[in-house]
């Protein structure tokens, strides 16, 4: 832990020598996805609803799952690029080092520029919490916030885990992160209801996003459901963040360099 968190150190200093870029990057990247979810609330605003859940409670569910993805994207960029590794060769050069290939991964490069999706969704949580306490008390739901983002990151971070460790019989994987990352996660920021039977399976079982924000809100909103509903998300986040480990390590064993 030591080594990785001067790994850390070491690549935030490196980003921040150009301080206005880093900057520039992350207030352009936020202003993108704040557009992307006004449109959304202008449509919300027209239809008043959508299957019993009004705007701000789809604002919640929404800014749980743009402050998830925007932390995996920061945290673990190499693993969203991981197909690079693959094309150019340079997963030799992670193996011959006396570390874990993904200790290595996880601490090159941070993208400090997605911390704008992160204040994004955080904009987007507090207007969503702030319109919704004029008709409840939200003293529990804010409280459990901080279990529901760090599941969500668990959950993230292992679908792109799954995703990457694909690239060792296929080499490329950007046809399936839109599979396994884009859809998904566009999918969760609406309610699981308004989707079909097989769809909902998926996001229950496979990739299971409805457990990083819908599970729990269904309780903490008063939707449904009981108690236990809070347990799933953590219980769900650690048995996948522990599949897809083993997976990786299982997909190493078949890498084979690109190079003569």
């Amino acid at each position: 832990m030591k080594l990785y968190i001067k790994l850390i150190s070491a690549s935030i200093r490196s980003r921040m020598q150009y301080k206005m870029n880093f900057i520039f990057s992350m207030v352009s990247y936020g202003v993108i996805m704040m557009i992307d979810f006004v449109l959304l609330a202008a449509i919300l605003n027209r239809f008043d609803q959508i299957k019993g859940w009004n705007i701000y409670e789809v604002g919640v569910l929404y800014a749980i799952s743009s402050i998830s993805l925007s932390l995996y994207r920061t945290m673990a960029p190499e693993i969203h690029e991981f197909e690079k590794y693959m094309i150019e060769g340079e997963f030799d050069s992670l193996l011959i080092r006396p570390v874990s290939p993904l200790v290595l991964l996880l601490s090159k490069n941070l993208d400090l520029s997605r911390i704008g999706g992160v204040l994004q969704g955080l904009l987007i949580l507090c207007l969503s919490l702030y319109g919704l306490s004029k008709e409840q008390q939200l003293v529990f739901l804010i409280a459990y916030l901080p279990v529901i983002l760090v599941c969500g990151w668990l959950i993230s971070f292992s679908l792109a885990l799954f995703t990457a460790t694909i690239a060792f019989w296929t080499q490329r994987i950007k046809d399936f992160q839109t599979f396994t990352l884009y859809a998904p996660f566009n999918a969760a920021n609406y309610p699981m209801n308004i989707y079909p039977g097989w769809l909902k399976i998926i996001f229950f079982t496979v990739i299971p996003v409805a457990f990083m924000n819908y599970v729990p809100m269904l309780y903490l909103l008063h939707k449904g459901g009981s108690l236990y509903f809070l347990l799933l998300p953590a219980a769900v986040a650690g048995l996948f963040f522990c599949a897809s480990l083993k997976f990786w390590n299982y997909g190493i064993k078949f890498y084979h360099s690109t190079g003569t």
